[in-house]
């Protein structure tokens, strides 16, 4: 188990209140390890909130392996019965986590304003998977898993008044926040919809910030952040994950200084990205001036339909979005496809992407719940089981299309209505997930594509998407203008897929 020997020191039930001078002390837990005298050690001592019989105890003399509130799951050690607040309970990940962590025994409440079924209709675009009022949704969630979901309708950032109410009310242990807009595009719409994304990102997940430090500051934060922070920096410099290595150094004037610990660089790529990079300076200061627990994942491109609990019932399924403000790249292939529109790449297709499917996510999410960071700390993980160009993922889906469904998948570039590299260098690194939390992905991105054409060629399904399929093609230029993009050319599939293995080769260094 990858947090056997974590200790309460980690815990989201160790009561700290009055008991630390936070602002003398460093992040780690042994720089509390001082000898007062040559023959006696001192110790911060705490209380547990839920083993009140232990008195005043060494925090880090009890590890999850041998405390009984936490318990073996496949992900590691959890704390029994966790109380875990979803906030975007209602969107793609939020309600998908919340059947998932149901499941394995969480106490899931969550909160959500619905703006992702009114920005989606605002494009004139559905879910095309059919998703059902939020009432029945959590009926169906008790009826076939037995889960239970607290929820409330809440507007983090109009309604904190409220969402401070039911965070006291619930003292969540954890709090994943999905309750941003996820999308470059609507933020590039005009003035009004990119002041939008930034109050509602931006703001609101300050104000979150200061309620937790105010009701449940022995929590941990686990916020979403996007592999598109980072950019693409033309340079070829990896991308670390957040903060420079101990060992990085900056060599500039025939001097030198270490770069360790240090935030990396940004380079957002839309308003969206930029309010992204704001929610991590906040959340980074936030740890360092109050000493909360935050993870900070940096999510990249999601795709996929698939989880044991969204499968298990039609009612239980997560919304899918295949518009140009909401669609991410893969589903919108899938869709494409089944409706024998060629597959769009955005100018020349060589981008290239980290990505994740919908089930390996979930599991991530849960081994960053199972090992809290420790008080004061802010960590960041980047959240990617893999690294494609985005004509990878064209020749993937066409590859699925063809052979399993006997579809004529085409391919087409577009005119790119972005501000972006086409062509540009990509390293990633993606380790903490393996090595520190024991990640392994568990999808074959082939295998859940194919899961997809089944699901989106249903009758039904198919019909939706047809219905909305004109919300396909994208219309919203980073320069303003407003009109759709025009196509480049047609791709002479089997040709271009032999010479873009060789471009791959080259881009991701192995040539």
């Amino acid at each position: 188990m990858h947090n056997a020997k974590c200790t309460c020191w980690n815990c989201p039930a160790i009561n700290l209140a009055g008991k630390v001078d936070f602002r003398a002390c460093g992040q780690a837990g042994a720089q509390f390890d001082k000898k007062a005298d040559d023959s006696q050690e001192t110790h911060i001592m705490a209380e547990c909130k839920r083993r009140p019989d232990l008195g005043l105890f060494d925090p880090m003399s009890i590890t999850f392996e041998e405390c009984p509130e936490w318990q073996k799951t496949p992900y590691g050690y959890l704390l029994k019965n966790m109380r875990v607040m979803i906030l975007g309970v209602d969107g793609y990940l939020g309600w998908t986590l919340a059947l998932w962590l149901g499941r394995l025994g969480c106490q899931v409440s969550g909160v959500d304003n619905y703006n992702r079924r009114n920005w989606v209709k605002e494009r004139g675009a559905h879910t095309v998977i059919p998703i059902s009022r939020m009432s029945e949704r959590l009926h169906a969630a008790k009826e076939v898993l037995g889960v239970n979901i607290n929820f409330r309708e809440i507007d983090i950032y109009e309604e904190r008044d409220k969402l401070k109410e039911f965070i006291d009310e619930i003292k969540p242990e954890a709090i994943v926040h999905y309750g941003e807009c996820p999308s470059a595009p609507f933020s590039m719409i005009d003035v009004e919809h990119a002041i939008d994304v930034q109050r509602n990102n931006v703001l609101g997940t300050l104000g979150l910030l200061f309620t937790m430090r105010d009701i449940v500051p022995e929590s941990s934060l686990l916020k979403l952040g996007t592999m598109g922070e980072y950019g693409t920096p033309l340079t070829g410099r990896p991308l670390f994950e957040g903060m420079f290595p101990a060992d990085a150094v900056l060599h500039w004037d025939n001097r030198e200084w270490s770069l360790g610990g240090e935030l990396t660089p940004r380079d957002p790529v839309s308003f969206y990205h930029v309010s992204k990079v704001q929610d991590t300076f906040n959340c980074y200061e936030a740890s360092k001036y109050w000493w909360l627990r935050s993870y900070d994942i940096m999510q990249g491109v999601i795709f996929g339909v698939h989880t044991e609990e969204v499968s298990a019932d039609p009612r239980l399924r997560t919304r899918l979005d295949i518009d140009e403000w909401f669609g991410t790249i893969i589903n919108r292939f899938v869709a494409q496809a089944v409706l024998d529109i060629p597959l769009t790449l955005y100018g020349a297709g060589q981008q290239i992407r980290g990505f994740i499917a919908l089930r390996d996510a979930m599991e991530c999410m849960t081994r960053l719940l199972a090992s809290p960071p420790e008080p004061g700390q802010y960590a960041v993980v980047n959240q990617i089981s893999g690294v494609k160009s985005l004509r990878q993922l064209a020749y993937i889906v066409a590859k699925v299309g063809r052979k399993h469904f006997n579809l004529p998948v085409q391919i087409q570039r577009i005119e790119n209505p972005r501000v972006e590299a086409d062509i540009h260098p990509f390293e990633a690194l993606y380790e903490k997930l393996p090595k520190q939390y024991g990640f392994e992905p568990k999808v074959d991105i082939e295998e859940e594509v194919r899961r997809m054409f089944e699901l989106l060629m249903k009758p039904e399904i198919r019909a939706r998407i047809e219905e909305k399929k004109h919300v396909i093609i994208p219309k919203t230029w980073w320069s303003g203008v407003k009109r759709e993009a025009q196509r480049i050319e047609l791709i002479n599939l089997e040709k271009e897929i032999k010479e873009d293995e060789e471009r791959a080769k080259i881009f991701m260094g192995k040539k």
